[in-house]
């Protein structure tokens, strides 16, 4: 197998296990038992994005294929508003898995703080993920009202967005 194209244990097991309907290892838990993606989600959980994003670097100099590793450096790059890099550690994860939910909300997201509502929305389109209602609600009404010709303000739009993120972890309903 190339070089590529391998994929870790963890996102092997992860995979499988979301086969099988083990519900509660999903994109937003915490990233493996290797040590340093130990210390970079303890980072992460503290808001801590500087030092989790320098973690998670120094582990993808040793496995730059490790897809969670990816997408959480650049969640700490979106946090940092670092978006630019943020969205080429989700390209890496998308070249393996075109349709990554993950990488494409957040991508989304990223075009909306730089102000870029029509990059956002053309990565939304994409976006579909039936176990995550409230976040797909507000893809979804923002979708309709920008092909409708609303006035939309991507900051507002990003917030809402990150918003039902939010609503959606917590299990709250509006």
């Amino acid at each position: 197998m190339a070089q590529k194209d391998k994929i870790s244990r963890r996102d092997f097991f992860r995979g499988m296990a979301k086969k099988v309907g083990f519900r509660d290892w999903s994109a937003g838990d915490m990233s493996g038992l290797h040590p340093q993606l130990r210390d970079a989600d303890a980072f992460l959980k503290n808001a801590e994005y500087a030092r989790a994003k320098e973690t998670y670097e120094q582990f993808l100099q040793e496995e730059p294929g490790h897809l969670q590793a990816l997408r959480m450096a650049g969640y700490c790059c979106l946090r940092l508003r670092e978006t630019e890099n943020a969205r080429q550690y989700w390209e890496q994860v998308e070249t393996k898995r075109p349709r990554d939910e993950f990488c494409i909300l957040y991508r989304g997201l990223s075009h909306a703080r730089d102000g870029s509502l029509d990059l956002a929305v053309e990565a939304w389109k994409s976006y579909f993920n039936i176990h995550k209602p409230r976040i797909q609600r507000e893809i979804n009404v923002t979708l309709a009202l920008f092909e409708n010709g609303e006035e939309l303000d991507p900051g507002e739009v990003a917030d809402n967005i990150e918003e039902a993120i939010d609503r959606q972890k917590k299990g709250k309903s509006e």
